[in-house]
């Protein structure tokens, strides 16, 4: 991170934004998601990253991207509060670099290192932490995905809950659930029950107004 901050990467940043700009189409623009957590290059306390070092490489990444990529918007997104994460308030560049706010959040199960939890105590403290540090942004829950359960149906309880929870946070405007068999069976339909309690739930959302 010290040395994106340092500008010894805005060859690959200025290649990439005009690249985006010359496209034209909005775009959300993710980066360095998940700082918070311990599984990428950029995360906070791994390689010497300091959080200020965070902060340092965002804003040029933003900069450089505001100047040739204007159709481009901006995505901060930590890993929720759980398991093998530290907190994130100390990451957050600011409001001015920041155009959402995104989530990303797993519900692994009962597997060794993690255990199951229900959609309200995997989302809900870090929904109420990111609502503090910018209030008014949009969120996004950028990456969503949940594993099967010990039980037939847990899974399919688990979307049920996923969209009561949705339906209760109006501010949070969208979701991308992580529709792939890797770690877990993450996908929507893993299961006959899992893809009915999807798309019930899915259609009672879409249904719902949101601000």
């Amino acid at each position: 991170m010290s040395s994106i901050g340092a500008g010894q990467h805005d060859s690959d940043l200025d290649r990439w934004a005009a690249d985006l700009g010359s496209w034209g189409h909005p775009l959300l623009l993710r980066f360095a998601q998940e700082m918070n957590g311990t599984w990428y290059p950029w995360s906070v306390g791994l390689y010497g990253n300091t959080a200020a070092e965070y902060r340092a490489a965002w804003v040029r990444m933003h900069r450089i991207f505001r100047a040739q990529a204007p159709n481009v918007e901006f995505v901060w997104t930590p890993n929720v509060l759980t398991e093998g994460t530290r907190n994130f308030i100390d990451c957050y560049p600011g409001d001015q670099f920041v155009d959402y706010l995104g989530l990303d959040g797993y519900n692994w199960g009962d597997t060794p290192g993690h255990q199951w939890q229900s959609p309200e105590k995997l989302f809900s403290q870090s929904l109420s932490t990111i609502r503090r540090l910018a209030p008014g942004l949009p969120i996004l829950l950028t990456e969503v995905g949940c594993a099967e359960g010990a039980r037939p149906g847990d899974k399919a309880r688990w979307m049920d809950e996923f969209f009561e929870l949705m339906l209760r946070n109006t501010d949070v405007t969208g979701f991308l659930w992580f529709q792939t068999d890797k770690e877990r069976d993450w996908r929507i339909n893993s299961t006959s029950s899992s893809t009915a309690a999807f798309r019930d739930g899915l259609a009672e959302w879409l249904e719902t107004p949101r601000r």
